[in-house]
């Protein structure tokens, strides 16, 4: 079963009732979809993926549950689990251009570029794709090398549908992050710090794009910031760890050099 034994959903939840046990005290399906939404975007995906399984138990017909289960696992990077599940949500949903390209997307990072770029493709034709949809196609372009400048067009029509959606900036410097180009990533990331300067996420990818540019002392700060704002982020922790060994090394080498 994996992960899916904990996507539990079948059946209506019991009456809340605020117990020290509960952790869901007096939430309805809006609730917890809401906690789940914040979740994700803060980083935060195995909670996310709970709260929207929460959401599901509540009400099976919430699609944005659906689609927030699948990106969250992507984000976790369990790639076949995302196929298998956007499949089962496709099935209730069929046509729904977000939940195809969540597949599409689960499946190029899974190593299946063609199958994917197809289901990415499939989506933008359907009706009125969201902003999620063209950011999906856009991030897909990147990762199988078919054009940054095709991959570009897309994230600027992402923008154009909803251009009051900063998170959606983020989203975008952290698709150029994650294919090493960091110098497209800035301005994204940099924007999207202006709206959410405490967001750990944010902040962690802001040490990135530094650091892959060189800006180590930069990079050192916003590590340092995305602790502060979540205690205990391993993967922030584990950059600042590096670039604080880089930073040694380099003093050393230059130590040396100084003394020829």
């Amino acid at each position: 079963m994996g992960r899916f034994s904990k996507l539990d959903f079948q059946g209506q939840p019991p009456a809340a009732v605020a117990t020290p046990e509960d952790p869901w005290p007096n939430m309805d399906a809006h609730a917890c979809l809401k906690l789940g939404e914040q979740q994700y975007q803060t980083g935060h995906y195995e909670p996310a993926l709970t709260a929207y399984s929460r959401a599901l138990r509540f009400d099976k017909g919430v699609s944005e549950a659906w689609i927030g289960q699948v990106r969250s696992l992507i984000c976790l990077e369990e790639f076949s689990e995302a196929v298998t599940w956007s499949d089962r949500a496709l099935e209730k949903f069929f046509g729904s251009p977000d939940l195809l390209a969540c597949k599409g997307m689960a499946l190029v990072r899974s190593g299946r570029p063609a199958r994917g770029m197809e289901c990415l493709d499939e989506a933008i034709e359907l009706r009125s794709p969201s902003c999620w949809v063209w950011h999906a196609r856009g991030d897909g372009l990147l990762r199988t090398g078919q054009g940054a400048a095709n991959a570009k067009r897309c994230f600027l029509k992402a923008q154009e549908i909803d251009p009051q959606e900063g998170r959606l900036e983020m989203r975008i410097g952290i698709s150029y992050n994650e294919v090493r180009k960091f110098a497209e990533a800035r301005p994204y990331l940099l924007a999207a710090a202006r709206s959410a300067p405490s967001n750990p996420l944010l902040m962690l990818h802001l040490g990135t794009m530094h650091e892959g540019l060189g800006e180590i002392s930069l990079a050192r700060g916003f590590y340092e910031r995305a602790l502060a704002a979540r205690r205990g982020y391993r993967e922030a922790q584990t950059a600042l760890d590096r670039v604080s060994a880089t930073g040694v090394c380099a003093r050393l080498w230059q130590g040396l050099r100084s003394r020829k």
